[in-house]
């Protein structure tokens, strides 16, 4: 996930020696890859074109794929990576225009709900066979959102979750320290509350950025996306739900998405504390504000002291599309293996503002940056979005914004809400066979 956005200097990768692009060239050849298609082709004059597909259409998701693309072309002479970014919202219907038409680009980068989801269409390459291929040093929960039916289709670039940022100077004039827990958390946003400050800011948008900030709150107090009319998943909604309703938090969250809306709320003064993520480290940096001095992080608050925090694993994948010829296989499978070089991870996840997959580089990344300390503790525990739904994710995500939203706007009560989600997601589990 991420919020609709978005060094160190990188060491040139070895080139794949004989014996491994022999190994690839025998092993995509198996596959049976066609030459058609958005993967391009080899030109009259030797020159090998593969395409990359993805959503970035600015700030620092943008200069990473251009920088990671010239870095490829110049290790590759004679390779062009033709590059296309997409709104985010146009990205996943174009994806499955492209797999309906066996017209797959040589590479996709995909939200992670929506991995399976393209999998399942036959259009992914999956990498187990693949010269190299390994899962280990990477989070568990982060290679797990690759998983369709027990193959890895995919790499994660890196990887972000919420937490609770929170106005220093705000809370130490209301004497009061961060939330850890709900009661707290209630207590306090309505304390900060003096109009035209809110106390809290949440995102409860009519898509999937409400499903996401939502579930840090309800996965941690033990509910489960495969029952949702259940006491537990209806007193983490009912907690935003009151907030609004003791104007604690503005009714325009309705309308308020993660970046810019609830950022700028933050920053204008307008709102004492919100649920984001390090994405938005750009534009707090742009505005002057700096962490531990204009503002802190804290994990997201628990029903009761002492739960864990089970956060939703947000991030885009690196995944393969299955056309193409062999050569443009096996250079897109190379591509996928540089940008999980430790140096490339950094560097990429450093523009972007993400964390890397890999623990070993994170513990690299938090000697230079405190501010990533709450979300790399949270990605321990975090929690893939597709564990219970797999391809069928989006259907069940949109059930509960549409619940968050009626029970907002108050159409319908929390649990009447959550009934109605939960006779949408049990039509999902019976096509599902769940």
């Amino acid at each position: 996930m991420r919020a609709f956005t978005v060094g160190k200097p990188s060491r040139r990768r070895a080139r794949w020696r004989l014996a491994a692009a022999g190994g690839v060239v025998l092993a995509l050849a198996a596959a049976g890859c066609s030459s058609s298609g958005s993967s391009g082709g080899e030109s009259s004059n030797g020159k090998t074109t593969i395409t990359e597909l993805d959503y970035f259409t600015s700030s620092g998701g943008n200069t990473a794929l251009n920088w990671y693309n010239k870095k490829f072309e110049q290790e590759h002479p004679g390779v062009t990576v033709k590059r296309t970014a997409v709104a985010f919202a146009n990205l996943i219907t174009k994806v499955l225009q492209d797999a309906s038409a066996g017209d797959m680009p040589s590479l996709v980068l995909l939200d992670n709900p929506n991995v399976a989801q393209v999998a399942a269409t036959g259009q992914l390459r999956a990498f187990n066979d693949l010269p190299g291929f390994t899962t280990s040093g990477y989070y568990p929960g982060a290679i797990k959102e690759c998983t369709y039916q027990g193959k890895q289709y995919c790499y994660p670039i890196g990887t972000n979750s919420v937490g609770l940022f929170y106005n220093k100077a705000m809370l130490k004039a209301a004497g009061l320290q961060p939330p850890a827990t709900w009661d707290e958390l209630a207590a306090d946003a309505k304390k900060l509350t003096k109009p035209p400050v809110y106390g809290m800011a949440f995102d409860a948008t009519a898509d999937e950025q409400s499903t996401w900030q939502l579930e840090p709150f309800f996965w941690s107090n033990g509910a489960s996306l495969t029952k949702v009319d259940t006491p537990s998943f209806a007193s983490a909604l009912q907690l935003w739900v009151n907030m609004v309703k003791d104007g604690s938090a503005s009714k325009s969250v309705l309308n308020w998405g993660q970046s810019p809306d609830l950022t700028q709320q933050f920053t204008q003064g307008r709102a004492a504390m919100m649920v984001n993520g390090p994405w938005i480290f750009p534009d707090l940096n742009a505005k002057g504000w700096k962490y531990n001095d204009q503002y802190g992080i804290v994990p997201i608050p628990t029903d009761k002291a002492g739960q864990t925090v089970i956060a939703p694993l947000g991030g885009e994948t690196v995944d393969m599309g299955a056309g193409g010829s062999t050569e443009q296989q096996k250079l897109a499978w190379e591509w996928v293996q540089g940008m999980q070089q430790p140096d490339v991870m950094t560097h990429v996840t450093s523009l972007m503002y993400y964390l890397p997959t890999k623990p070993a580089v994170t513990d690299q990344v938090l000697k230079g940056g405190p501010e990533y300390t709450v979300f790399a503790k949270e990605t321990q525990t975090a929690r893939p979005r597709t564990t219970e739904y797999g391809a069928n994710y989006p259907k069940v995500s949109q059930a509960i914004w549409t619940a968050i939203q009626s029970a907002i706007t108050g159409t319908s009560s929390v649990n009447s809400a959550l009934q109605t989600a939960q006779g949408t997601i049990s039509g999902v589990q019976q096509v599902s066979g769940g």
